[in-house]
Formats: structure tokens, C-alpha cells, sequence
């Protein structure tokens, strides 16, 4: 699984590691977004073999039920599910509760649900009621601690996205001992809000509603500049997300102080994206243009040359058990926030297989073991080199269509790389200024 999802995204990044507490039973509580991508992330960035609780409802078909609990998964009922199934939430807690005296680790979704947007859902008092229940039946002896998680994707669906996991500072549930004693129902309710708090600044939240989609795309055109005026982290990806976080708190700042600046703003973006549909262009291609030059594509054309070879070798083995896949779910998929996990699953399934078929074609046309082994071997690196070699492509073609464009084309781009700069200057100015 980590292999898998090494080669399914550009970057994955993991900061505090270190807060995750040496001996102790722990409850992960991360934030949930991209339905079962969020738990191999959270799995495969540990060291904690963790039983994890889902919805009751994937556990229906007899036939994924016994498959689901071999792989530590246990089911949770909703009233979503029929109040007549929620009296087995009884027999579940018990289980996880004898987990946790035996310090081994436990992992839920606050929210029960996921959205597929920045924005996480009400929490539940699954995590509290779990936690306390324990802490109560060992009289607050178990030294349970609460793990906050804070899962980021740069894109939900999309294949070689950036991930970003950031493991917050732990919650002992000693210290709700007393208002447990006093109120269960009310230590429930602020542990509840307490892991909330602490989930919020591990990940990237935009509270508003109206312009959702106008804060996403402010970030995306300011994001690279802002991040270049204050130093967040070292590590060069964590501090981009900080720096939109940053970026997105202000605005909200911006927008409850001064709705009417924070309106020509918005009605500027919309402007600027509106246009850019119109000329079919992307804001990553109107953002590199600004700099891009004969001399530096005649450097970019001879690097192509020498990667085609490499590219050639992954793309030929790798297209057909990548492109036809998603070009079936993409259409059968209804709920695009299931999307990359119906991608990753199926990958996990048909690539050792093509990967095996193309090695038995090899052999069969060589002769050579060594070859056929040589390649099966190197095919899935290849595949993931023959991916970025493909956006790099694709940038150095959108650039000599530029620079050996008609001169009508060229200044529609150029009126668009200045619609872009005097946006961001705008955000800089009235946002991250502010």
C-alpha cells in the first residue's frame, strides 16, 4: 500500500510524527475528505498497525464483510442505518475498548462523513463518547490520548497530486476526568469541540459557504506569491500550505471587515477565470508564459529529446491499464469525491496483471528472463517518470504554441498574464496585507 501510494501521488509530506505518543493507547482523529484515501494516508504514515472504524454500511455484502474485519476494519452504525442497528454500536465499543487497555491504537472520522471540500462537517461524539467510556470503566488510569489529524490533498481525484498529513499535538483524556464525574454529556460535548480546534489548523479550512469556490481560486492565483513574502517551514511544500492557510485566514479577515473591498476582489477573480475559460487556457499556463522565452524552450526542447526514450518505455506499458480504467469509472462514478479511490483500488488489481501479461509478452518475443524480469521490475518507476515527463510535454508545447503563435493569439494570452498580475497584486495589496 505504501508503494502504491508513493506512485500514485507527486509528494507525500508528513510533519509531527513526533507527537504521536510511545506506549500509550491512541485514537487518531483526522479529518475526512477523500473517502478511503484518508485512511491509507493516515496508515501508511505511522507505524501503528490500526483498527479502524467505518460506516456500517460497506459491511452489507456478506462476501466484503469478513474481508473488511481481516483488514482491522470494524463497522459503526448511524441512524442513518435504522435506530434498530445502533444498540450494536454496544458490542463495537466494547471491542475497541478492550483495544485500548491492551495499548494498541484506534482510528475514527470525527465527522462520520466526508465532503470533498475544505470545509470540514459537524463532528459526531463517537470519538468522546469511545474515549471516555474507556477512561471510565479503567477510573481515568488508561492515559488514553486523542491523536488530531490533518489530511491535505492539493487535488481530490486527480492522479500525482500532493498530500500532505500533519500530526497535531495529543489530547489525554485525564483531564476531562472531573467534568466527566460532574456531567458525562457535557465532557462529551467539549472533548467534541476540543478535537475540532485542534483538527482545524493541521489542515486547510474555508468556513465560507457563498464563495467557496472564489477562495479556492484566489489561493490558487496568489498562493506561490504570498508564500514567497514570509517564511513558514524549511520544507519548501509545507511552506506553500502554510502560506495558503495564511493566505485564507486573511481573506476571511478581509471579507468580515470590509465586504466591499473583499467584493471587487472576488468580482475581479471571477472576471479573470471567466476569460480564462474563453481562450480554453489554464491559470498554470497563463502563470508560466510570463516567462517564458526562446532560449529557455530551446533548453526545455533538448531535454525532451534526451527523456524520450524513458518516456517511451512507461507510457507503452502503462497507458492501457491507466487510461481505460479511468475512462470507464470516470462515466460510471457518480459521486466524484469516490473517484481516486475507485481509481486506486482497481490500479492495485489490473496493473500487476497487465504488468505480468506485458513481462509474458517480453519473454515470449526475447527469450531473455532477464530482460522480461528486468522490465516487469522497472515498469511501474518508468510509469510514474513517463507521468511527469507527459505535464512537462505538455508545458513545452503550450509554450512554443505561444512564442510561434499568431500575434492575435499571443496578445489575448499577454491581455491575460496582465488581468493575472494586477489580480494578485490586488490580493497582496487588500488580502494577505491586510
Amino acid at each position: 500500500m505504501k508503494f502504491a501510494l508513493w506512485l500514485t501521488h507527486k509528494r507525500i509530506v508528513v510533519s509531527g510524527q513526533h507527537l504521536i505518543p510511545e506506549g500509550k493507547p491512541i485514537i487518531f482523529a483526522p479529518n475526512h475528505q477523500n473517502a478511503l484515501m484518508d485512511p491509507l494516508a493516515v496508515s501508511c504514515t505511522n507505524k501503528y498497525q490500526t483498527l479502524w472504524l467505518a460506516r456500517a454500511d460497506i459491511f452489507k455484502s456478506k462476501t466484503a464483510s469478513p474481508i473488511l474485519k481481516y483488514l482491522k476494519l470494524l463497522p459503526v452504525y448511524r441512524i442513518r442505518d435504522g435506530k434498530d442497528n445502533l444498540s450494536n454500536n454496544e458490542q463495537i465499543f466494547q471491542q475497541v475498548t478492550q483495544l485500548l487497555e491492551n495499548k494498541q491504537t484506534v482510528a475514527l472520522f470525527p465527522e462520520a462523513a466526508h465532503s470533498g471540500r475544505r470545509q470540514m462537517l459537524p463532528h459526531k461524539k463517537a470519538i468522546p463518547r469511545i474515549a471516555l467510556e474507556a477512561e471510565a470503566k479503567n477510573h481515568f488510569t488508561l492515559n488514553l490520548q486523542i491523536v488530531p489529524v490533518g489530511i491535505y490533498y492539493d487535488h481530490y481525484w486527480a492522479f500525482n497530486r500532493s498530500l500532505i498529513i500533519e500530526y497535531g499535538e495529543p489530547i489525554s483524556i485525564e483531564k476531562y476526568n472531573d467534568e466527566y464525574e460532574e456531567n458525562p454529556q457535557k465532557a462529551m460535548l467539549s472533548l467534541r469541540d476540543d478535537i475540532y480546534s485542534r483538527i482545524v489548523p493541521l489542515t486547510l479550512q474555508i468556513n465560507s459557504k457563498k464563495n467557496y469556490h472564489e477562495y479556492e481560486e484566489l489561493k490558487q492565483v496568489a498562493g506561490k506569491t504570498c508564500s514567497k513574502s514570509h517564511f513558514f517551514s524549511k520544507n519548501k511544500y509545507l511552506q506553500m500550505f502554510y502560506a495558503d492557510k495564511e493566505l485564507i485566514k486573511k481573506l476571511e479577515l478581509l471579507e468580515g471587515s470590509d465586504p466591499e473591498k473583499f467584493g471587487v476582489l472576488i468580482e475581479k477573480s471571477k472576471g479573470y477565470f471567466r476569460t480564462l475559460k474563453e481562450a480554453n487556457a489554464s491559470d498554470d499556463q497563463i502563470e508560466r508564459i510570463s516567462n517564458v522565452g526562446w532560449p529557455g524552450f530551446l533548453t526545455s526542447f533538448f531535454a525532451i529529446i534526451l527523456t524520450l526514450p524513458v518516456f517511451a518505455f512507461g507510457f507503452i506499458f502503462n497507458s492501457v491499464p491507466f487510461y481505460v480504467p479511468r475512462k470507464i469509472l470516470r462515466r460510471k462514478v457518480k459521486n466524484i469525491t469516490f473517484l481516486s479511490t475507485f481509481n486506486f483500488v482497481t490500479g492495485l488489481i489490473i496493473f500487476p496483471i497487465a504488468y505480468l501479461m506485458e513481462a509474458a509478452l517480453l519473454l515470449a518475443l526475447t527469450n531473455s528472463w532477464v530482460t522480461a524480469v528486468s522490465a516487469f521490475i522497472l515498469m511501474p518507476f518508468a510509469g510514474k517518470c513517463a507521468w511527469q515527463l507527459l505535464g512537462f510535454y505538455q508545458n513545452n508545447l503550450d509554450d512554443l504554441l505561444f512564442l510561434a503563435g499568431n500575434k492575435t493569439d499571443r496578445n489575448k494570452l499577454n491581455q491575460l498574464v496582465k488581468q493575472r498580475t494586477e489580480l494578485v497584486d490586488l490580493i497582496i495589496l487588500n488580502g494577505w496585507k491586510f
